[in-house]
């Protein structure tokens, strides 16, 4: 599996573009309509996208995906099942405070939950920064897309609607406890890391 991260939108999201040897591709987050970069890519390297996989409903990850639906009509779009609200009620979303508009999508989509696999990736129930964030797991690859949940050094957000400290703690103990230290991991808005440097910075931050 092969990963390129394209930074979008004004908080500079890192969305990942994800394909296997068969040229299929699936894209983690969509923060902009300004997607000029990921089509160029996908065109030049023959790739097929097939999906669109949401790590949670927040505007900078979720501003793209009408224009990439209207890209990729056929592509299908997934979220966690807790979230799905967040897709058309922009006091959710943030999406006036992160881009200046109200933002909603009303298209198909697909919700999802942990136990899910989707795109050979697992599907890991990670709330706290939202109700419904989610982390991907590849095994084969030894990586994981974190989204807003771990950054490298930090963590995510727990002041922002549906976000709750002591869920975000359990989250982090959660993949820090139960993915090898050896894992990559890829967040939304900070350099790769791997996962047993993160727990190790986390304990001593009293995380848990």
């Amino acid at each position: 599996m092969k990963i390129k991260a394209f930074p979008l939108g004004s908080y500079m999201t890192n969305c990942y573009l994800v394909w296997n040897d068969n040229n299929e591709a699936s894209l983690f987050d969509c923060s902009d309509s300004k997607l000029d970069n990921i089509v160029s890519f996908i065109k030049e390297h023959n790739l097929t996208l097939k999906n669109v996989i949401l790590t949670h409903g927040h505007g900078d990850h979720i501003g793209g995906i009408n224009e990439i639906k209207r890209l990729f009509p056929d592509i299908k779009l997934y979220i966690g099942k807790e979230e799905e609200k967040f897709l058309t009620d922009p006091s959710l979303n943030l999406s006036y405070a992160i881009q200046g508009y109200d933002f909603k999508y009303t298209g198909d989509f697909t919700p999802i939950k942990e136990g899910d696999s989707i795109f050979g990736f697992e599907v890991i129930d990670t709330p706290g920064h939202t109700i419904g964030s989610k982390c991907f797991y590849n095994k084969e690859s030894k990586f994981m897309i974190s989204g807003d949940t771990l950054f490298r050094r930090s963590y995510g957000r727990y002041d922002l609607p549906t976000g709750n400290l002591s869920q975000l703690q359990r989250s982090l103990k959660k993949i820090c406890d139960n993915y090898p230290e050896d894992t990559i991991v890829y967040s939304a808005h900070t350099e790769p890391t791997l996962l047993g440097e993160e727990k190790r910075v986390l304990k001593s931050q009293g995380m848990f």
